[in-house]
This record gives structure tokens, C-alpha cells and sequence, in this order.
């Protein structure tokens, strides 16, 4: 009740505290009656939050349900979320309410915040103290803001009440909360006001529990992107000109915000600094958290609050779980590391789990550490290596999989007693199962830590597994790392099974890549033991599988070395055929010169141990390298003593590919009749032995042929039947360059529906094997058809399509001649300002490339496109630029039409519109 209203009858000493125009909230404080009113207009302290980054990345569907749990209406639970130190909690809360804010009806009453340090000893702050500046904020005069907790507590929600009742409904935000005191006394009473709470802890609330995971590495290089060009302008383009490099720093970071936020500060301190400089910084783990640090901001320091608030037994357990080498580990590992009980372990593995320092793995009783509280756990462990005694926690771990795994391989061996360490067969498979990347890596481990007698304790019972199961790689790497154990302790029983498991590791390979690292790791074995037959071998084999993965360098490397040592073993068929190999290799990588001294030497070596056959593919090899030098006739004599060899000695398939390469080489030469009757032959053999891919190349070279001497017709049966070999071949590829090859030629004919059919069908062919630039380039061959069929809509959609496809495919150089194509048909379509964009782009990509012809094309297209607009200055400019470089390429036609309309220009005629002729492309 107001002042004005007390009876004459009170005593004198009675006290009513007022807040102007009060609004009774019946609420009693130490006895008085409060009498409030809530202000007309929203105070800046309701109205106001703490700013959120405008680097936010990522979290959009997180962050769409989060808001939407705050609309009004039912009963609001408050929202309670959680997660590790530096995940964003703080940054999901500010974006959440400021959704909310801007959803009319949700917020009516404002928003208030309150950061309670909870992790912060020194700056912690109370319930009681929040509550004081939580009242303030709610316009409660200071006079007005009683002593005491619970007083506090009632007047608060009393006002929030208040608010809630005229339709001023508020968002409270809890933040960096540790424990539910801070918490309790701040919460509304009733069901309408809308509350999230941020803690590193699970808190024990009646509320709705979220858990914050890290970001994906997409959503991470965002941040660093976002953070460079709000901090230094849209200019700073390092993420974007190097996705590749972002996305390990997003993974070196291990996707943690603070960690991403500290490294994009790093960066944007410095534009001129290149990402491999911050990834190189952070690639060594026992360093990456100190260069996490900028001013105030540092990881490590994110982590103490957390650690810090540990008990003894918690903070012990948390040193030594990083002693285990995985990803994850069970609650029977960490038992026997901290020498406690399992369900022990399991309590304090949950305890950690609720602050967030662990994480639960993908089953029930396995856990695992972010990347980079892993190093900080562990730094910590190396610390305290003493008081922990880390060394014998370590022979703990080493003796439960030693253990494990002799008796899991029981079930897998036959004659052996199965153990009754497992039940049921069945246990022991999905122990193995679930356990195996720890068991490979603690090999290693053991080795490390000079335990070799246990590290192939262990490799020799995970081999059983490893090989039944067919993890090839896994076993390998196990084998490749006993036998160094064994080396080590000077065992040589174990060192011999070791080897025995490497070889079988070798067999049961697939990919290439694992392929290339068997055979290395098997080069070294024998390099060690000094077996250099053996290792002369594996080098060759490593060679050839690098020339395979396109890795020409290397390649060559391996297989010098390979011929060297069998040089020195006096083996000299092996050191001709290690040759040709390397011959084949330097061809491939352009060093034809080193080549054909490569064939050479081969060729001598072969000739003296008789190896007729081998001489044969040098000297087809040999050839093909003549070839490349421009250089027919050697070529012709190369293919012509293969063709006699391979004829001598019956090997028909060979005879045909020779057949073939001669073919080409006579094409060279102008001899095309006999060039004709090669390609024939070549086809006949490869029928003959059902060598479908035979027959499609030589098909096409017969139709190359066949065009040459104009007879197109015949050229486009041999295309076509191309086609059909290297289907049967299922050479898809090679199907949609002979398709292409046939729509060039219908092209010649002026038979643009079926030009524009085959090349139809060579796209498909290419994009089923995901051919990006083969696919571009016959969508751009199919919209210069159109162009020239009068369909001009169709090839402008056509050529805008194989732009995109040849850019992604290659980037704009590989897209050049697409973009040329399509600025000649906005042209023709009459859309010529269009066209003078499109061809700038063609200009600049022909540039970068150094094709200064092309580039000169484009600007010839250009200037005549800029003439019909009337930029006449502009466009003798862009002809000018064209003459010296046709007279220079002998393109005396171009230059000729250049001349003509920079002539019309300067003697001031009208435009005369763009050349529609094919020449002026």
C-alpha cells in the first residue's frame, strides 16, 4: 500500500519502503512491506548484453533449437548448457539471446546477464553479490536492496514475478556458473521468465541439459576466415587461397574455439604471415599449447581453472590417462594405470566427465581426451612423472594388453586352450576389436620406452588376430616395428617371426599407397641386413608403384638406386630391366634426353644376356621417347627393329601396340597411306586377341588418320567403333575421349545434331568417372556447335556450364578456352556488354597461363565486342594489343581482321557488329 494510505491509528516508528508508483509484489523484507513499480521503459542494463563475435561460425542447427527452446509459452525449464573450457559456451548463450530478442513477444521485458566466474578464485563471485546487480538492473534503488541471501533471492524473483505478469517476460543469463550454489538463489519462480545457464560442470538443476561439442572443420576454417577479413579487411584472403593448410591448423587446434580465435588473432596481427607458418608452429604436440597464447589469452590457462578444482585422486587419474597411446580407452586400461579398481576408475573417470576434462567414447565405458587436453594432461603427468610414478603405470598398461591379447588369441588359435580371462569366443573378438588401435600403437610404445621383450610379446599375439582379420597395414606396421624390437634386445627367434609376419603383411596389401609404404619399410629391413638382392628388388617394385601414383620424382630416385645396387651385384638383366623401368619414368616426367640414355644402356644389357623380348619394349619405349622429341625418323627406326622382334618371336600383343606407334609416326611423316595399313593391321591383332583396348586406340588414331587426309566419314566409324572397344574395354574414359573425337568430326561436316549427340554422350562418360576438365571440355565443344547451329540461348547455357565445370576442375586457365567460347556467343546472341566481361575474364586466364595467341584471340573478341557498344578508344586499345602478336604466331588471318577494324575505327566508320564467322574465333 502507498504512503498516503496508513491509518493514523500505526505507530509513529512503522516504515514502508516505497519505489515510486509501487506495484505491490507482497514481498516482506526483514519485516517491511515493499512496494514497487516497474519502470515504463526498459533500462539500458535490461536492454543491453555483452557483444557476440561477429566470427561466429558454424553450430546452425544447434543454435536454431537452442533459440526456439526459449519461445514463450508452457512452462520454461531452464536451460542448463555445458561443455570444455574454450568450446564457446559464453558465445552460443549471447547468440541465442540475441535471436530471441529480435523474435517479437519473446522478450518484451529485456534481457539480463550476469558472468559469475565460478572458475576464478579470485574474481568469484557470490549469489549474493550477483543478486545486488541483478536487483540494479531491474531498476531496484540501491537504498531499496536489502542484506542477506535469502532476501535478495525473494525480492529478486518477486520482481521477475512482477515482470512476468504484465507480459515483460525476461531472459535471465547464468554464466560460467561452477556449482549449484551460485545458481539456486538466482533462479525465477515462476515457470514464464526464460534462464540458460553456462558451466564447464554438469550442474545438479532441475533444468534442460545441453552439451557443447567442438566445432567441425569446416565450420573452424569459417572462423579463421571470418576472423581475418572482419580484423583486416575482405583483402586478406590467406584461408580461402589455402584451404588445405586451414584445415590442419582447425585439426592442430583440435576445432576449439579459443584455440582458433587465439590462432586467427595470431594471424590478423600479421597479413603478410602465410598459414604454413602458424601450422608449422603448431605441428610439434609437446609445443602447441605455448604458441596458443596471445596477451591474457591463452589456452594452458583455460585448462588450470578446470584442473585446478580437482581432487588429489581426480587430478592423479587425469595425469595418467595420456599414457595410453589412443584415441580411447576403457575403464579397465585406466584401472590398471592408476593400480585401482575398475569401478574406482569408472567413478572418477565420471567425475571427470562432468567437468568436461573427459569424454565419454562411442560405447559405454570407454573415454577418451580432446587432442589438446591430451597434451596438457599430459604435460602435466611428465611433470609429476615422479610423485605418479609414471614408469610403473606404464608396465601396468604394457602387462594388460600383453595379457589381454595372449588370451583373446587364444580363441584364434587352433590346438590352444582357450583362456578364461574371456567367456564366450565372441568377448574376445570384440575386445580385440574394440582395443586394436591401442594394441598397434602400444607396440610402438614399447619400444619407445625401451620395453622390447613386451613389445613383441604383444606384436606376436595381435599378428594372429591382425592377419585373420586382414588389417594388412596394421600387421605391418606391428611387424615392421617388432623386428626392430627384436633387433634391439638381440633376439633373434623373435626377429625371424617378426619377418615371417612382415611377408604376410605384404601380401594381403590393396591400396597403393599402402603398398608404397610396405615396400619401403621392406627396402629398409634388407638394407639392414644387408641383403642388397633383395633390397635391389623392393626398390624397383617401390619405384614403379610411385611411377603408378604419378609420383615421377621419387620414382626415378628409387629405381637409380635399384639398377645401382644391381650393378654392384653384377646382375645385369635385372640392372637392363631396372633401367627401362627408369627410362619409362623420366619419359613421363618430360626428361627425354635422360631418357633415351636410360634405353640405351638397357638396350646394351639386354642384347648381351639375350633377353630378346625386353629389348623389344625398350626399343617400342625408345621410340615413343623419339616421338616426344620431335624427332619421327629415330622413332620410326626404334618401332620398325620392335615390330621385327616381336614378329620374330610371336607376341602378337606387342605386335599390334608397335603396329599402332608406328602408325602414328608414318602420320607424322605425311605418309598416311601406310600409316593406314599400320592402324589396320594394329586392329586386326587386337580382334584377334581380344585386346578391346587395343582396339579402341587404334581406332582413334585411325580416325585422327582417315581426318587428316578428309574422310570424315570413315574417320567417324572408327570413332564410333572406338567408342565401342573401350566399353567392352570398361575404359570409360577412354569411351568419352573417342566420343569427343567423333563430335569434333561431325562438327567438320556442319552435322551439329549429331556433333552436339556425341558430345552429349562423351560428358556423361566423363562425369561418371568424375573427368571435371574432359566433361568441361566437351560441354565447351557442344556450345560452340549450338553457336554455330543458330541456337544461341542453348550455347550461352551450355558454355556457362562448362565454365563452372572446368573451373572447379582446374581453375580459371583450365577454363580460359570456355570462357572465350562463351564470350563469342553473347556476342553473337547480341549481348555484347555481357560479352566484353565474360572475354576479359578469357584475357586475364590466357595471361596467367602465358599463351599469349589465346590471349590475343580474347582481345580480338573483346575489341570487336567493345566496338558494337561503342568504346571505341577501348577497343582499338585491345586490337592494337593483337596485331604483333599474330604477325609474330603466323596467324596473318586474325591479324588481317584486327588491322580491318582498328582501320574502321580510327577512319571514325559505325560499327559493323560482331564477325559471325568461325575464323574470328
Amino acid at each position: 500500500m502507498s504512503s498516503s494510505e496508513h491509518s493514523a491509528e500505526e505507530p509513529s516508528s512503522a516504515v514502508t519502503n516505497v519505489i515510486s508508483d509501487g506495484l505491490f509484489l507482497n514481498a516482506v523484507i526483514q519485516g517491511r512491506d515493499i512496494t514497487v513499480q516497474l519502470p515504463r521503459e526498459i533500462s539500458p542494463a535490461l536492454a543491453g548484453l555483452p557483444p557476440g563475435s561477429a566470427s561466429f561460425s558454424g553450430r546452425k542447427e544447434e543454435l536454431h533449437e537452442l533459440t526456439h527452446s526459449l519461445a514463450p509459452g508452457g512452462k520454461t525449464i531452464p536451460l542448463l548448457i555445458s561443455g570444455p573450457p574454450g568450446v564457446g559456451k559464453t558465445e552460443i548463450v549471447l547468440q541465442i539471446a540475441g535471436n530471441a530478442k529480435r523474435k517479437p513477444g519473446w522478450l518484451a521485458g529485456g534481457a539480463l546477464f550476469t558472468d559469475m566466474q565460478g572458475y576464478d578464485e579470485a574474481r568469484y563471485v557470490t549469489a549474493e553479490q550477483s543478486l545486488a546487480g541483478l536487483l540494479r538492473a531491474l531498476a531496484i534503488p540501491p537504498e531499496h536492496i536489502p542484506n542477506g541471501l535469502e532476501e535478495r533471492s525473494r525480492l529478486f524473483r518477486a520482481t521477475l514475478a512482477a515482470y512476468a505478469t504484465q507480459r515483460r517476460r525476461i531472459l535471465l543469463i547464468i554464466d560460467n556458473a561452477s556449482s549449484i550454489d551460485q545458481v539456486q538463489p538466482l533462479l525465477p519462480g515462476d515457470a514464464v521468465n526464460a534462464v540458460v545457464i553456462t558451466s564447464r560442470a554438469n550442474l545438479d538443476l532441475d533444468a534442460r541439459r545441453h552439451s557443447l561439442k567442438v566445432l567441425p572443420s569446416t565450420a573452424s576454417v569459417d572462423l579463421l576466415q571470418s576472423m581475418l577479413k572482419n580484423t583486416n579487411g575482405v583483402h586478406d584472403t590467406r584461408v580461402e587461397e589455402d584451404t588445405d593448410t586451414a584445415k590442419e591448423i582447425a585439426r592442430l587446434c583440435g576445432n576449439l574455439p579459443l584455440a582458433l580465435q587465439i590462432c586467427g588473432a595470431l594471424l590478423a596481427d600479421f597479413p603478410g604471415r602465410p598459414l604454413t607458418s602458424m601450422k608449422q608452429s603448431l605441428s610439434r604436440a609437446h609445443s602447441r599449447l605455448g604458441h596458443l597464447e596471445r596477451d591474457t589469452r591463452t589456452v594452458t590457462a583455460a585448462f588450470d581453472v578446470s584442473y585446478q578444482r580437482l581432487t588429489e585422486d581426480q587430478a592423479r587419474l587425469f595425469r595418467l590417462i595420456p599414457i595410453n597411446p589412443g584415441v580411447d580407452v576403457s575403464s579397465g586400461a585406466v584401472a590398471r594405470l592408476a593400480a585401482i579398481e575398475e569401478s574406482a576408475a569408472d567413478r572418477l573417470l565420471q567425475d571427470l566427465a562432468r567437468v568436461h576434462l573427459v569424454e565419454p567414447g562411442d560405447t559405454w565405458g570407454r573415454w577418451r581426451l580432446h587432442d589438446l587436453i591430451r597434451l596438457y594432461a599430459d604435460g602435466l603427468g611428465r611433470e609429476c612423472s615422479v610423485d605418479d610414478q609414471r614408469d610403473r603405470a606404464l608396465d601396468r598398461l604394457l602387462d594388460h594388453y600383453v595379457h589381454g591379447a595372449h588370451a583373446a588369441s587364444s580363441y584364434l588359435t587352433p590346438n590352444l586352450t582357450p583362456s578364461h580371462y574371456f567367456r564366450r569366443r565372441i568377448d574376445a573378438i570384440r575386445w580385440l576389436q574394440a582395443e586394436r588401435a591401442n594394441l598397434v600403437l602400444t607396440v610402438g610404445l614399447a619400444v619407445k620406452a625401451g620395453r622390447y621383450e613386451a613389445s613383441c610379446a604383444l606384436a606376436s599375439k595381435l599378428a594372429v588376430f591382425l592377419q585373420q582379420y586382414r588389417y594388412a597395414d596394421d600387421l605391418l606396421a606391428v611387424a615392421y616395428t617388432a623386428i626392430t624390437a627384436a633387433n634391439r634386445a638381440g633376439n633373434k627367434l623373435l626377429e625371424d617371426e617378426a619377418v615371417n609376419n612382415f611377408q604376410k603383411a605384404l601380401t594381403q596389401l590393396k591400396s597403393l599407397e599402402d603398398v608404397i609404404k610396405g615396400l619401403t619399410t621392406a627396402a629398409s629391413i634388407f638394407s639392414e641386413s644387408g641383403d642388397p638382392r633383395n633390397e635391389a628388388a623392393t626398390l624397383n617394385q617401390v619405384g614403379n608403384a610411385l611411377g603408378f601414383a604419378g609420383r615421377l620424382e621419387e620414382a626415378a630416385t628409387f629405381l637409380t638406386a635399384s639398377a645401382e645396387l644391381y650393378r654392384e651385384s653384377k646382375d645385369r638383366a635385372l640392372e637392363g630391366l631396372a633401367l627401362a623401368s627408369l627410362g619409362e619414368i623420366l619419359s613421363s616426367a618430360g626428361k627425354t634426353d635422360e631418357a633415351v640414355d636410360a634405353y640405351s644402356d638397357s638396350l646394351e644389357l639386354l642384347q648381351q644376356t639375350g633377353d630378346f623380348h625386353g629389348m623389344g619394349l625398350v626399343l617400342g619405349n625408345l621410340g615413343l621417347a623419339r616421338q616426344q622429341m620431335n624427332q619421327p625418323t629415330e622413332a620410326l627406326c626404334a618401332f620398325r627393329s620392335a615390330l621385327a622382334i616381336f614378329q620374330e618371336n610371336d607376341s602378337r600383343s606387342e605386335e599390334g601396340k608397335t603396329l599402332n606407334n608406328l602408325g602414328m609416326t608414318l602420320r607424322e611423316l605425311g605418309k598416311y597411306r601406310e600409316a593406314i595399313t599400320c592402324h589396320s593391321r594394329a586392329i586386326a591383332i587386337a580382334r584377334e586377341t581380344n585386346n578391346h583396348s587395343l582396339e579402341g586406340s587404334s581406332l582413334v588414331d585411325l580416325g585422327v588418320c582417315l581426318r587428316s587426309i578428309s574422310r570424315p566419314e570413315e574417320a567417324i566409324d572408327a570413332f564410333c567403333g572406338a567408342a565401342r572397344a573401350f566399353e567392352n574395354a570398361g575404359d570409360t574414359q577412354s569411351k568419352g575421349r573417342a566420343l569427343h573425337s567423333e563430335g569434333v568430326t561431325f562438327t567438320q561436316l556442319e552435322c551439329y545434331r549429331e556433333a552436339v549427340e556425341a558430345y552429349s554422350e562423351a560428358e556423361r562418360a566423363f562425369r561418371i568417372i568424375g573427368d571435371g576438365a574432359g566433361e568441361g571440355m566437351s560441354l565447351s565443344n557442344r556450345g560452340a556447335t549450338l553457336r554455330s547451329w543458330g541456337r544461341f540461348s542453348e550455347s550461352v547455357e551450355v558454355l556457362t556450364t562448362a565454365v563452372h565445370v572446368l573451373s572447379q576442375a582446374g581453375g580459371t586457365e583450365l577454363a580460359a578456352p570456355a570462357i572465350l567460347q562463351l564470350g563469342g556467343s553473347l556476342a553473337t546472341a547480341g549481348r555484347s556488354e555481357e560479352a566484353a566481361q565474360v572475354l576479359t575474364r578469357a584475357a586475364e586466364g590466357f595471361a596467367r597461363a602465358g599463351d599469349r595467341l589465346e590471349e590475343a584471340k580474347a582481345l580480338l573478341a573483346r575489341g570487336m565486342a567493345l566496338r558494337s557498344l561503342g568504346r571505341f578508344d577501348e577497343a582499338a586499345i585491345d586490337l592494337s594489343r593483337t596485331i604483333p602478336v599474330f604477325r609474330e604466331e603466323g596467324d596473318n588471318g586474325r591479324a588481317t581482321m584486327a588491322r580491318m577494324h582498328l582501320a574502321d575505327i580510327l577512319k571514325g566508320s559505325p560499327s559493323t557488329g560482331w564477325d559471325h564467322s568461325p575464323s574470328a574465333q
